[in-house]
């Protein structure tokens, strides 16, 4: 699993590229991911404010990998993020089998929508190749 092509090649480019390819897909691997995150956005210029976004979204988007995208088989996960222009653009990537299955209790069914809330602006893709989340945040826009 690659994410090479996933970040434009762009002379704009700010802060080095953050990769984590081919992590097994479980929730003990979450935490240092998202730290690992933290470290790298706060180096991009993002506000604090928004970089909390970035953290929830990312780990919600890594979180639904772990829980929906491999039933019963082990997978993997990457988490990419590159600065491009006056954004960042984050991708969480799977091989596993989307699985929209809704879910209306209090412990689940508002991940995405807490993306798309988060982000500037957020697109999943899903194939049968498995699934892409790809985030992106304005370096300049404060948080509401």
């Amino acid at each position: 699993m690659t994410c090479s092509a996933d970040l434009p090649a762009d002379d704009t480019v700010l802060a080095p590229d953050l990769r984590h390819e081919d992590v097994p897909a479980e929730a003990a691997q979450l935490g240092r991911l998202r730290d690992a995150l933290a470290v790298w956005a706060a180096g991009t210029g993002v506000p604090a404010g928004r970089v909390q976004d970035l953290l929830l979204a990312a780990y919600e988007a890594m979180a639904n990998v772990v829980v929906h995208a491999y039933p019963g088989r082990l997978g993997t996960l990457a988490l990419c993020a590159g600065r491009v222009g006056d954004s960042v653009v984050v991708i969480i990537r799977d091989h596993g089998q989307w699985q929209p299955v809704p879910r209306s209790s209090l412990l689940g069914g508002r991940g995405l929508a807490l993306i798309h809330t988060l982000a500037d602006h957020a697109l999943v893709e899903t194939s049968v190749a498995g699934t892409t989340v790809t985030m992106t945040w304005a370096c300049d826009r404060q948080p509401l």
